[in-house]
């Protein structure tokens, strides 16, 4: 996690990629975005994402209090501009830096002058000129504030934190929440609910001691569950000299293990059948198969069987934002698209996250507890003891999910929990399993 100053102010900053922001004209960014490039070749990239996510939430507060159309364009450009150092501001003080450097002064200003006015007045440097310019500013600190909050929540006690109040995180989701707690835990009871069937097959299936004649048994009480595993076996990846036919021949051909993560794979890919939910599935077989070679490489001991059930579970909160009303989808989308991290996002409009959500549902479904747990805390390791949760924060840094802020703090408390090598991980991240490919759905 980088670190900048701006005028005495701290910020914590990413090393994170974000988009660059749309909606805006050429004409209208232009000089602000001399301003990201600015930043860009000075090599600080954390600062960059930094400023275009205040820029994206500092467009959807400004235009949830109702300002212009003007004004939520000049505040995204004060936003993508608010750390540039002060003294580019000053025409005078630039030329002469520039003098005294030799070189010489070419170009118009990086910033226009209203953008120069509303980081002047952030600043401190001039009082608010009217109720308008009041308004902009604010609601460029108070995203500047929101953003800032979960970059250094990592480095905060859990129970300070819960008890603490912010007052820009508070009026950031005052304006933005769109649903309540109460209506997230209404939507996982409108998740399909995980079959009996499919409960009892991770039940045994999970169990390390089980052999090729039990995992037999398991498949052949469900047609959908021989198919895979017997497709999987006839794949490219396996390649056969001879057609595998039999469900004891597929066991025994690709092997109990790899038998074992086909069947919980099998039985889990139903509840990501809805077209929307293709990609979050690829994903979670990626996550599945990271966390299990994690497992493996991890000094502790973590069976790399439940490590492979929790990483293909772990999104499962993402299936009930999936199903909310459209207000909640348009804005998401909108964030998301801007670069801000989707389970920052969730915590706006809604006051929860994907993980948390997940575990809830997993609760109700009985599944292990050190799984729900594990799921529950995935995005913030630091939260829980339980290697396992550190062990699903480094498999979705393996599948490069960008589904929050990238954190220094949480990885080296994960890796320390789990005894695992940053090296070990870029090895991981090398390594693209294949075996189970017949599982994904065709993008």
């Amino acid at each position: 996690m980088a670190l900048a100053w701006q005028d005495g102010k701290k910020a914590e900053s990413d090393g994170s990629e974000s988009p660059e922001l749309s909606g805006s004209s050429a004409d209208e960014i232009r000089m602000s975005t001399r301003a990201a490039e600015l930043i860009e070749a000075r090599g600080d990239e954390a600062i960059r994402a930094h400023c275009l996510r205040v820029a994206t939430w500092s467009s959807e507060l400004a235009s949830a209090i109702g300002l212009s159309e003007s004004d939520r364009n000049l505040v995204e450009r004060a936003a993508i501009a608010h750390h540039v150092p002060g003294i580019l501001l000053d025409d005078q003080a630039r030329r002469r830096l520039l003098a005294e450097m030799h070189l010489e002064v070419k170009g118009e200003p990086f910033v226009s002058n209203d953008v120069r006015a509303v980081l002047e007045t952030l600043w401190g440097r001039r009082p608010i000129a009217d109720p308008a310019m009041g308004k902009i500013v604010a609601v460029l600190e108070i995203s500047d504030d929101f953003d800032q909050f979960f970059e250094s929540e990592p480095l905060f006690d859990a129970d300070w934190l819960d008890e603490c109040t912010n007052s820009s995180v508070e009026a950031m989701m005052t304006y933005l929440q769109v649903t309540s707690r109460a209506d997230v835990t209404r939507v996982i009871d409108r998740l399909p609910v995980f079959p009996r069937a499919a409960r009892e097959v991770v039940r045994q299936v999970a169990n390390p001691d089980v052999g090729p004649r039990e995992m037999e048994a398991v498949a052949s009480a469900d047609p959908v569950l021989a198919g895979r595993l017997i497709q999987t076996a006839n794949s490219a990846y396996y390649s056969p000299r001879q057609p595998i036919g039999t469900i004891f021949h597929a066991v025994s051909y690709i092997g109990t293990e790899t038998a074992r993560r086909v069947l919980l794979a099998a039985a889990l890919r139903g509840n990501f059948s809805t077209p929307q939910a293709h990609q979050l599935w690829n994903h979670s077989l990626e996550v599945a198969q990271a966390a299990e070679l994690v497992a493996m490489h991890a000094s502790v001991k973590v069976d790399p069987s439940q490590a492979f059930l929790a990483g293909l579970i772990h999104d499962i909160g993402r299936l009930a934002f999936a199903i909310m009303p459209a207000a909640f989808q348009e804005r998401f989308q909108r964030l998301t698209d801007g670069g801000c991290p989707p389970a920052e996002v969730e915590m706006c409009l809604s006051g929860r996250c994907h993980g948390e959500v997940g575990a809830e549902a997993l609760a109700q479904w009985k599944f292990p507890p050190e799984i729900i747990e594990a799921v529950r805390w995935h995005h913030r390791p630091e939260r829980s003891s339980l290697p396992l949760s550190s062990l699903l924060y480094l498999a979705e840094f393996v599948s490069e999910s960008q589904e929050d802020l990238p954190s220094y703090v949480r990885m080296n408390a994960a890796t320390r929990l789990t005894g695992i090598s940053m090296g070990s991980l870029a090895e991981i991240r090398r390594t693209n399993p294949g075996s189970l490919e017949s599982l994904r759905f065709v993008a």
